[in-house]
This record gives structure tokens, C-alpha cells and sequence, in this order.
């Protein structure tokens, strides 16, 4: 039987984390170790650069860290399915940062996409 899939982001947290003590994988996301532990307990919420790092640690999209869900796996949530959740997610925090993440994660949306139309037209030009 396989391990059962992480309902809380602090769960999520948590399997990113492995076989790493808190202290080990503080130090790679540049935190402190009692912040980890807040994060797995649900009792703090990470910032958006800190969420940023752990996604990138554990090779995940942050739409998984947030919500559990995989990018193009059953369900694809939409980009303000996903930003309201990560809005809310982080409105249970007192970091400051968490007011700019709607709108920083709005600004990547349209990076990405202006990204993927210049690709477009990069390879239609190549042909």
C-alpha cells in the first residue's frame, strides 16, 4: 500500500522534507529550524519567496504545495483557482509579503504567458 497523500500544506511540507532533520532542511531553504516546525504544524504560514524555495527543493510546482493538486493531473485548477488559494493560504500568515503575492503571482502568469508566445513565434519563424 502507498503512503497516503498529504491533505495540509504543512503535511506537504512535511514529505518534501524526507529524511532530512528540520535544522538539515532549514538550512537549505534558509530558515530556522523552529519555522519549520510552525510550517509542518500548520501554525505559521511560509512566505512567498520561502514557498518559492521549497517547491523549488523538492522538484514541485507551488500549485502542488498549496493545494495537493499536480499541474495536468485529473482536475487542472485555473491560474485564479490557484491564485486564490495561495491568497488564502497565506492570509492566515502576518507576513508582510503576503499582501504583494496575488499580485506578484498575476505578474508571472503574464511572464509566462508572453514567455510561451515568443516561443511561438520563435518556432514558427524557424520553420
Amino acid at each position: 500500500m502507498g503512503k497516503k497523500e498529504p491533505k495540509t500544506l504543512g503535511e506537504r511540507i512535511r514529505r518534501v522534507r524526507g529524511d532530512y532533520s528540520q535544522i538539515e532542511f532549514a538550512d537549505m531553504v534558509r530558515v530556522k529550524q523552529p519555522m519549520i516546525s510552525r510550517y509542518e504544524a500548520g501554525h505559521e504560514t511560509p512566505s512567498p519567496r520561502i514557498l518559492l524555495r521549497i517547491a523549488q527543493f523538492a522538484g514541485k510546482s507551488i500549485e502542488w504545495l498549496l493545494t495537493g493538486k499536480q499541474a495536468g493531473g485529473g482536475r487542472q485548477i485555473s491560474r485564479d483557482e490557484l491564485v486564490g488559494q495561495a491568497a488564502k493560504a497565506l492570509s492566515k500568515t502576518s507576513n508582510p509579503d503576503a499582501k504583494d503575492f496575488n499580485e506578484m503571482m498575476k505578474d508571472l502568469f503574464k511572464q509566462r504567458e508572453r514567455m510561451q508566445r515568443v516561443l511561438s513565434f520563435y518556432k514558427f519563424e524557424k520553420r
